[in-house]
Parts: C-alpha cells; structure tokens; sequence
C-alpha cells in the first residue's frame, strides 16, 4: 500500500507540474504577442516622427528656393499643385516656368504640346520625380515677341494645375 501512494503522489506532482509548463507557455505566448504588438506600434511611431520630420526639412528647402535660377535650386515636389512663370533674370526674352503636380505618364507630352502651342522653345530644364509628385523646372524662350500671351498659352496648357 505504501508504494501506491507514492504513485500517486508522484502522479500528482507530474500532473502539476505539467499543468504548471502549459500555463507558463500559454503566459509566455500572451506576453510575447503583446511585445510584439508594441515592438510593432513603437517603430510606426519613429517612422512617423521621421517622416514628419522629412516634410518639415523639404518645406524648409522650398521655403529658400522661390526665386533661385541656379542648377543648386531645390528640385524637391512639394505636396501642393503649383505653376509659376516668371520672366527670367539671367537670361533676356526668357520665362522660367516651374511646375508641380502629381506625376502622370502623359505629363512631358502636354507640357510639350503646351510650350508648342505658345511657339516656345525650352532652352534648359530640370525635372525631379520622387513618391509620385514631379516638379519641373522650362526655361522657355518665345519665337514670336508675345511674351504675355505666350505666356498665358503656356499656362493654360498645363493641365489645369
């Protein structure tokens, strides 16, 4: 009789034990998951604060680039739609025209179609496209001596932007 209750007793004890392991694996995977979870929501929070961080650093580079005419200007999109023409500094019967949009496969062909229709001709260009948005940058010299209107051609043709 003695070694039937040390059986047991050790069925006992083996049984508590096992049901101690399962749940401390049960624990272990709700705290691991939970971890995760915030492993998970503290890394979107730092790809947030970096991103903010990189709009704010772009905004500030455009912010110094209104009216530079050199190859070191800002070529960065901005978020917002723009066209702006001005009459360049450095070069006499030309227009600087910078433009800003959402970048589209058809973008090249009316901005050509638009510098056509005006009789234009783009002398120098640079063009940036980065997350979807393109800026671009035409200086324009006009055929005929209709600055304005020419002008005004141009910007009617940019698609509405």
């Amino acid at each position: 009789m003695g070694n039937s209750s040390c059986s047991t007793a050790e069925k006992k004890a083996e049984a508590a034990s096992k049901n101690h392991s399962e749940a401390e694996r049960r624990r272990r995977k709700r705290i691991n998951t939970h971890l995760a979870t915030l492993h998970k929501a503290s890394l979107l929070a730092e790809v947030v604060r970096r991103l903010r961080e990189l709009k704010k650093t772009t905004a500030e580079l455009a912010a110094n680039d209104t009216n530079s005419e050199t190859s070191q200007s800002n070529l960065f999109p901005t978020e917002c739609d723009e066209l702006n023409l001005c009459h360049s500094e450095t070069e006499p019967g030309t227009i600087k025209a910078t433009l800003c949009c959402e970048d589209r496969p058809e973008l090249i062909s009316e901005i050509t179609a638009a510098v056509k229709a005006a009789e234009g001709k783009v002398v120098r260009a640079e063009m940036a496209t980065v997350g979807g948005r393109t800026k671009s940058i035409l200086w324009v010299q006009f055929v005929s001596p209709t600055g304005c209107g020419a002008a005004a051609a141009v910007k009617g043709g940019c698609g509405g932007v």
